[in-house]
């Protein structure tokens, strides 16, 4: 399959080439009027960008306010401003293909979208900023390529659409105290994929956020935060049992369950969780830390990770205040106490470690209080901050 798909593509290269030449190959020679896509497109939805510009000077020494500011009307403002094509060829009678690569010359697409005949136009969601993508628009059927080119994707953070599941982000994009940059693609943050309900299990993504989580940004280990009784590991049905995660066999599943409220002066399973997750990106896989609503549990670890990463506190506020955008409440913010903790828990850190910086209170903290290792710390920078 793989050896016809090569020779297609080389075909569709080929036919484009004659094309362009005046040759003619028996297809219609189609020009767009314009470009399918602008050469930069920015993917932040419009309420993230407002609000990661008036956030920007955001005080570490004051958590007594918010920057943030949500419509009335209920909109899922957790998911990013997709890349919009359009084109105006004649109507096309077959099914045509938009072909997505991060290079130019790889042989298959990371992403193909198929499109209705006749139909105009397409949506492409999930980029990573700071990168060139390459484009094709193929009729399949026809063996025809009839436009090719190129686009910069332009973004502060990464927010990520799969249906069904909310709350999910990229740790990619907070800047470290030293002016770097935590790198995409790597380490997730996110909602249950799955809930328990009347006694069972029920998948809460459809096909195509399996696909989204599974293959397109290639999740290969699943933390779950949630409780055993979250879980269903302990009833008497042992078909309720969670043996896998719900990405498939092939995704590994890390179980540490953590309490909602005063983890951080409670809780006993920072360190291994914080040792599995190094240990998962140490061998290559992308890791999606998840409890049931990404909020409390999630938002305190990934405090946590980020910090020992280095992230500057205005970021590490930002990322916490962003789950407010899924659920379009201001309950998550850097300045909430009880029961959502943000405040009093950046409180604790700064009294009670050393450092000079947040960040370098929290290693501590992790290191005093949970055996955290200084390799751990290391390697987990060294994976996901940029050079």
């Amino acid at each position: 399959m793989k050896i016809k798909q090569h020779i297609a593509a080389i075909w569709r290269t080929l036919t484009l080439t004659l094309l362009a030449a005046g040759a003619g190959v028996g297809v219609p020679q189609m020009q767009a009027q314009e470009p399918m896509v602008p050469k930069m497109v920015i993917i932040e939805n419009n309420l993230l960008s407002h609000y990661l510009d008036i956030s920007e000077n955001y005080n570490p020494n004051d958590y007594s306010y918010t920057s943030i500011f949500l419509p009335d009307r209920y909109e899922r403002w957790d998911r990013p401003k997709p890349v919009e094509f359009h084109w105006d060829y004649s109507p096309f009678w077959n099914e045509v293909v938009l072909e997505i690569r991060e290079n130019e010359f790889d042989p298959l697409p990371f992403q193909a979208i198929h499109v209705a005949p006749r139909s105009r136009k397409c949506s492409v969601y999930n980029l990573i900023p700071g990168r060139m993508y390459y484009y094709s628009l193929v009729d399949i059927k026809a063996n025809t390529e009839y436009e090719r080119g190129s686009f910069f994707v332009e973004g502060r953070r990464r927010m990520i659409r799969a249906d069904y599941v909310r709350n999910i982000r990229d740790f990619g994009g907070m800047i470290t105290e030293d002016g770097s940059v935590l790198r995409f693609g790597r380490l997730y943050r996110g909602a249950a994929m799955d809930n328990a309900r009347g006694g069972r299990r029920d998948t809460l993504f459809n096909a195509d956020g399996w696909q989204v989580l599974h293959d397109l940004i290639k999740i290969r280990a699943d933390v779950d935060l949630r409780s055993y009784r979250e879980l269903l590991l302990h009833d008497d049905d042992p078909s309720n049992d969670m043996s896998q995660s719900p990405l498939g066999p092939d995704v590994e599943h890390h179980h540490y369950p953590i309490s909602d409220f005063g983890a951080i002066t409670t809780s006993n399973m920072y360190g291994p969780v914080i040792a599995c997750v190094v240990d998962c990106l140490k061998r290559g896989k992308n890791v999606y830390i998840h409890c049931a609503a990404g909020a409390d549990r999630t938002g305190v670890l990934s405090f946590l990770l980020a910090s020992m990463a280095g992230v500057r506190e205005t970021d590490l506020a930002r990322d916490y205040e962003l789950t407010c955008f899924y659920n379009n409440r201001t309950s998550h913010t850097r300045c909430s106490m009880p029961p959502y903790n943000y405040a009093p828990t950046i409180q604790y850190i700064k009294e009670n470690f050393s450092g000079k910086t947040l960040a370098e209170k929290v290693q501590d903290y992790l290191i005093r209080k949970h055996g955290v290792t200084r390799e751990q710390i290391e390697t987990f920078q060294k994976i996901m901050v940029e050079d």
